[in-house]
């Protein structure tokens, strides 16, 4: 069973790449198709859902990382897993220590990851390599920075840690609030969603600088993840709203509401259709498409209850996600 963060617990309340690992623990066997639906004429909308047969799969975080493979956070497990394009799992490398959700590809093409006990960890061919934070809280997301450093959203701010492992802290935020998506924009700063203070929802996206200057937005109810969308705005998903929100640079705000009764957006990314994609953490609408003019469209996924996290573009013209529930495992939806 997946551990209850503090994110995700406040959430309930508020709710009511293709090299060798030395060992590499346990390596599952190929991806198994547990449901294929296509509700569109055309090959847009065709979900493939793979299972991922190493122990209790609860996948979170996603990213493609080198050689077409995809990586993945399981947090229940704390491993990190590796994908192909042809759904075989070819890796479950053990971290030796709690996993939180954010994964992302560094500035010097390894995969680095958040530690829910505070700090990051990268993972190459020669294994994993952890940088312990004890000034950290719960980090969540990571992306690589403008400066060429990590960047990551915790409690109450956001941290930064170089390649080396060397730690700097910027408090951006009440220290009860938890942040949780985090990019870097196209003006050159981080933008950092805040989605819970306390125990209810929050309504801010903050900018920051890559000194640590900052300055919040109020947005949508409840904003989790976040990309930089076609048209060089902030996309990102509102919980709590049920909708997708967008914020330009400049900090003129759109809301779309995906007007589908009990919806949880939750992933989203950049296809390479041109498009925004997102995932459903409710298991009510399956995977969402929206273009940058608003006009969304839905993809039931054919999985009763299906819980999905996040969502990255990954190889054979696909976007890529987590589920863990209704199946456990790493799905992929064409986009062409």
């Amino acid at each position: 069973m997946h551990r209850s963060r503090p994110l995700v617990a406040a959430l309930a309340v508020a709710t009511a790449a293709g090299c060798s690992f030395p060992n590499a623990g346990t390596v599952s066997n190929s991806g198994s198709y547990r449901s294929s639906h296509v509700i569109t004429p055309d090959k847009r909308g065709k979900i493939t859902f793979y299972d991922d047969t190493f122990g209790d799969a609860t996948p979170d975080g996603i990213v493609r990382g080198p050689n077409n493979a995809v990586w993945f956070t399981d947090p229940g497990n704390d491993v990190i897993g590796r994908v192909m394009e042809n759904g075989r799992y070819t890796l479950q490398q053990s971290v030796g220590a709690e996993l939180s959700d954010g994964i992302t590809v560094g500035p010097d093409n390894n995969i680095w990851f958040t530690l829910e006990g505070g700090g990051v960890g990268t993972i190459n061919s020669d294994g994993v390599t952890r940088f312990k934070d004890s000034s950290g809280s719960f980090p969540q997301g990571i992306t690589t920075g403008p400066d060429g450093a990590l960047w990551f959203a915790q409690v109450g701010g956001v941290g930064r840690v170089t390649t080396q492992g060397t730690f700097r802290h910027f408090s951006i935020a009440s220290p009860n609030a938890e942040l949780q998506g985090i990019v870097t924009g196209p003006d050159g700063n981080l933008w950092v969603t805040q989605p819970i203070v306390g125990s209810s929802f929050s309504d801010k996206i903050i900018r920051v600088t890559p000194k640590g200057k900052h300055q919040s937005y109020t947005v949508g109810s409840g904003p989790a993840w976040i990309c930089v969308g076609p048209d060089k705005a902030l996309w990102f998903t509102e919980r709590a709203a049920n909708a997708i929100g967008r914020l330009t640079t400049s900090g003129k705000y759109s809301e779309y509401p995906t007007n589908y009764q009990g919806g949880g957006p939750s992933g989203i990314a950049l296809g390479p259709d041109g498009a925004l994609w997102f995932t459903d953490f409710n298991g009510r609408f399956g995977i969402g498409r929206i273009t940058k003019a608003g006009k969304i469209h839905f993809y039931d996924s054919g999985v009763s209850g299906d819980e999905l996290r996040q969502i990255a573009p990954g190889p054979i013209g696909a976007m890529w996600f987590s589920s863990y529930q209704g199946v456990d495992g790493i799905g992929r939806i064409t986009v062409y």
